[in-house]
């Protein structure tokens, strides 16, 4: 994105929401990504978000429960999601894995299902 004197210009701003939104992924994006196992759509503070189990994930150790950066596009037929950060690739959806971690408290308490996806 463009700056000006600590300004992001806004044009650059929505050029890059809207291409995380509508790109496909190449067979290289898909490859370097991490799988979601347990994956489940959900809004956190007005935020749609994945929360699952990752793997294989640059960052992030083996099978950590997480929530990914806010999701841009969700293609479950296709079997990847795109948040902001980076795709994913989607195996076994868990609708039952946000009742899990809002028992241990790791969602906020406004967290719930991101409908249409349930």
């Amino acid at each position: 994105m463009a700056e000006t004197r600590g300004v992001f210009e806004i044009v650059s701003f929505e050029d890059w929401i809207v291409s995380l939104s509508t790109s496909n992924p190449s067979i290289e994006d898909l490859a370097d990504a991490p799988l979601l196992q347990r994956w489940c759509p959900i809004e956190e503070s007005g935020v749609p978000l994945l929360i699952g189990q990752v793997s294989g994930h640059p960052h992030l150790r083996e099978g950590a429960r997480v929530r990914t950066s806010p999701l841009m596009n969700l293609q479950p037929a296709k079997g990847w999601a795109r948040s902001c950060n980076r795709f994913y690739n989607l195996g076994e959806r868990d609708d039952g894995f946000l009742a899990e971690l809002r028992k241990d408290g790791r969602l906020a308490p406004s967290a719930h299902g991101l409908d249409p996806f349930l």
